[in-house]
């Protein structure tokens, strides 16, 4: 089996809209010569809008199962709609896809054999290049579910790719929140850099976040975005992680230049946004000395 790649950031958010793909853009144009790009955001993925990947590889994911019925079996005895609790099932004894949760309860209890649960595909997932190097991303199906299970399979192909290519860093754009996604794109994490607003609900949710990573034992650091919004709210982001003893890398002011830039596909770096571009590098060495990176 291939081993993993020493280092992998994983870029997090507690809640959506704070920034979390510009800055895993940023650190991708950063360090371009020495890393591999994942995307793990697979229910909402962006990311690729701003990379414009080419595609070189695409396979279908399969996961979860789906209640199949043999109407040739069935004696239309009802059991299975009594024992469905999800309304998958109708008063004709079909079926409706998008309602089975896939418990196989209906297949356990049906006394002729007449239902089966089959593995369903759920996503799809790509290998592509972009201008700093390649990338590895994945879309989830519509309605479908086990969306960790296709961020672990996003995680194994980027360091898979990650080895082949001689590559020294994954970053990973992990999805907001804390749930099931979240804690599949904490996989082989070295740093988890949480980027966080100067107001109440995002400092709320960073603290949640904060809990989750050192609960896998994992070093968080910060990055504190649209920083000159709330001088008190990000006053009070500063104090938290001085006591926790948790770098701030980067203090990036409110800026709308960088909305111009993401509606052109561009980082906020390649755009020329010029007082992002102090703190991103400083933020960039520091990640780099804390990583004990020899390159890039």
């Amino acid at each position: 089996m291939t081993e993993n790649v020493k280092n992998q950031i994983t870029v997090l958010s507690g809640k959506g809209g704070t920034g979390k793909t510009t800055i895993a853009a940023v650190l991708a144009q950063l360090s371009a010569p020495i890393s591999l790009l994942a995307d793990c955001d697979v229910d909402a993925p962006n990311l690729h809008l701003l990379m414009n990947p080419t595609k070189t590889s695409e396979e279908r994911f399969m996961s979860g199962k789906l209640a199949i019925k043999d109407h040739e079996k069935c004696s239309n005895c009802g059991e299975c709609f009594e024992v469905c609790r999800f309304g998958a099932i109708n008063v004709d004894f079909d079926i409706k896809p998008m309602s089975c949760e896939g418990c196989g309860a209906c297949a356990w209890i049906c006394p002729t054999n007449a239902i089966s649960m089959e593995i369903q595909p759920s996503g799809m997932v790509y290998e592509a290049n972009t201008r700093f190097g390649p990338m590895v991303h994945a879309r989830l199906d519509i309605g479908a579910e086990n969306s960790g299970k296709l961020v672990s399979e996003v995680i194994q192909k980027s360091h898979l790719r990650a080895n082949q290519l001689n590559k020294d860093l994954v970053i990973v754009d992990g999805s907001p929140g804390i749930g099931c996604p979240v804690i599949a794109a904490l996989t082989n994490a070295k740093l988890v850099i949480i980027v966080v607003e100067p107001t109440s609900t995002a400092i709320h949710d960073m603290k949640r976040t904060i809990e989750l990573v050192q609960f896998f034992k994992i070093s968080p650091a910060v990055i504190i975005n649209k920083a000159t919004i709330n001088e008190e709210q990000r006053a009070n982001i500063i104090n938290f992680c001085k006591k926790g003893e948790i770098p701030v890398l980067a203090e990036l002011p409110y800026n709308l230049e960088i909305y111009r830039a993401m509606t052109n596909r561009k980082t906020v770096l390649e755009y020329g946004i010029k007082d992002l571009e102090n703190p991103l590098s400083k933020m960039w060495l520091e990640i780099k000395e804390l990583l004990q990176l020899e390159r890039g």
